[in-house]
């Protein structure tokens, strides 16, 4: 799908998921091509030392803590790659037609690769810090090739009736959901679980 198809079909789809229930999961949202170039550098960056341990909190209070998550992290930036530059331009048609459509004032993208490595996981939380409501809308793009159920690795999202919904993570999926509105965690997995994890942000009352 290039970019000027990234289009009615499916940003419909997101929009009339998200105005009716605040989240949307979307398979083979982006061409197999991208996707597969997207989870080559993500590998590559991993083998170069440039993802390093994800820490939990914000500012002075950041830590690392692998009883609460075990990831691997990289922020993407404009001008890096061909590949990530393409992603971010379809992101941001979302963003353009969120804006439009939904009137949610996003100003802007925050974007990193994240890796697990086999066994490691998320605990439960929530995408928006107690004293920073800038994160509006979350979305993870999949990046694994052949992914079964018996690997496990599921995003289990806890949807407002108290049901879980649990989501592989297939390459080509994207999973687009309110970022204060939905706890969810990341379960363990027995092989490599990779990802595009991003959130798109409104001004807000939060320090900058």
């Amino acid at each position: 799908m290039d970019i000027d198809t990234a289009s009615p079909p499916l940003l419909e789809r997101i929009l009339d998921d998200l105005a009716s229930q605040g989240w949307s999961v979307q398979p083979l949202a982006l061409p197999a091509g991208l996707t597969a170039e997207l989870a080559a550098e993500c590998r590559r960056r991993h083998a170069a030392g440039r993802l390093a341990r994800a820490s939990v909190g914000r500012g002075s209070g950041q830590l690392i803590d692998e009883a609460i998550r075990g990831d691997h992290i990289q922020w993407l930036g404009r001008g890096e790659t061909p590949a990530t530059d393409r992603y971010l331009d379809l992101l941001d048609e979302l963003r353009v037609a969120l804006n439009r459509e939904l009137f949610l004032g996003l100003e802007d993208y925050e974007c990193h690769f994240a890796l697990y490595p086999p066994g490691s996981f998320y605990r439960r939380h929530l995408d928006r810090f107690r004293d920073d409501d800038r994160r509006t809308v979350t979305t993870v793009f999949y990046l694994n090739d052949d992914w079964q159920a018996q690997h496990g690795g599921a995003l289990r999202i806890e949807l407002p009736d108290g049901e879980e919904r649990d989501v592989l993570p297939a390459a080509g999926t994207l999973v687009v959901f309110m970022s204060g509105d939905f706890p969810h965690e990341v379960l363990p997995a027995s092989r490599e679980r990779l990802s595009l994890t991003g959130w798109y942000r409104r001004r807000g009352s939060g320090p900058l």
